[in-house]
């Protein structure tokens, strides 16, 4: 089997940054839930990758393609999973008339998510389009699992399975027996795989919603802004450090671009000398296009 390991979402890594440098009740709002979503996602990885599963078989940790984003996506010659991963606790339950998901926690309150089921539905047609585009049959499954344990399922429609994270290996063993012939020759796999891989493509997060003015300059672990001297950054409570540096070089790549003039160093980090700022870039040996 092959394997494509899960990376920290774009979405959290702009959040974060957004965070630290345009706080905001909705920002730490979205990136609290991202971070949930992601530590789901994390938890349910290792019961995929001990599965004994097909050896002509492919499964990535996140699939993304053409707008699509596929919280796990397995693919072998007998047919194809995908499944949406959620991190929520509480009692859920599912208003079919209505489209809406809704979760009800000890303390009473019910908040109402983005469908699951709509979500994995929409993926399970993106990637129908690709095994038709190719010619190919194979049947396509559909399911959400429910990362946290604790969690009561409720009334759930029948049309796509709901279900606890430790069922993941007893409902995929399900298809191997409801499949036990392949629908896929080799050959015919290897070009639906080469495909995917081709189409694989992990999006930049791009925020829809109105971003407040950005802080420049170095932070501090305090929280103030650093000013650079004599080769340092230098905050008034005291703290020396380079960390601050990187992390804004890190942030600026995030937000603005991964390339920066010696102009917008020093407008970034408030630093007046065109020849300091050019010193600094050389010590810190990051590629370069240009005349240093």
């Amino acid at each position: 089997m092959h394997l494509v390991e899960r990376t920290i979402p774009s979405k959290i890594i702009v959040l974060d940054a957004l965070n630290r440098r345009a706080p905001s009740e909705l920002i730490e709002k979205l990136l609290r839930r991202a971070e949930i979503g992601f530590r789901g996602e994390i938890k349910v990885d290792p019961l995929c990758n001990e599965m004994i599963l097909p050896q002509n078989s492919i499964l990535f940790h996140n699939y993304e393609s053409n707008n699509h984003q596929l919280d796990t996506l397995f693919v072998c010659e007998h047919f194809i999973l995908i499944l949406e991963i959620k991190n929520i606790s509480g009692f859920i339950w599912y208003e079919e008339e209505k489209h809406q998901f809704l979760s009800k926690k000890k303390s009473g309150e019910v908040e109402s998510f983005q469908s699951p089921i709509e979500q994995v539905k929409r993926n399970g047609d993106f990637i129908e389009g690709v095994v038709e585009r190719l010619g190919l049959t194979v049947p396509i499954q559909k399911a959400v699992v429910i990362a946290e344990p604790s969690t009561v399922i409720g009334k759930i429609p029948y049309e796509i399975p709901i279900f606890h994270a430790i069922g993941l290996r007893t409902e995929v063993n399900k298809l191997l027996l409801k499949y036990p012939k392949p629908f896929m020759a080799k050959i015919h796999f290897e070009l639906l795989t080469d495909e995917l891989i081709r189409m694989y493509l992990p999006g930049i997060y791009k925020p829809k919603f109105e971003i407040p003015s950005i802080r420049k300059g170095a932070i501090c672990i305090c929280g103030g802004t650093m000013r650079y001297q004599s080769g340092k950054f230098v905050c008034s409570c005291g703290n020396v450090t380079k960390e601050a540096l990187y992390q804004g070089l890190h942030d600026y790549r995030v937000l603005f671009n991964e390339w920066i003039s010696n102009k917008e160093f020093r407008e970034f980090f408030m630093i007046d000398s065109p020849n300091l700022v050019n010193k600094l870039l050389v010590r810190m040996k990051q590629d370069y296009k240009g005349l240093r």
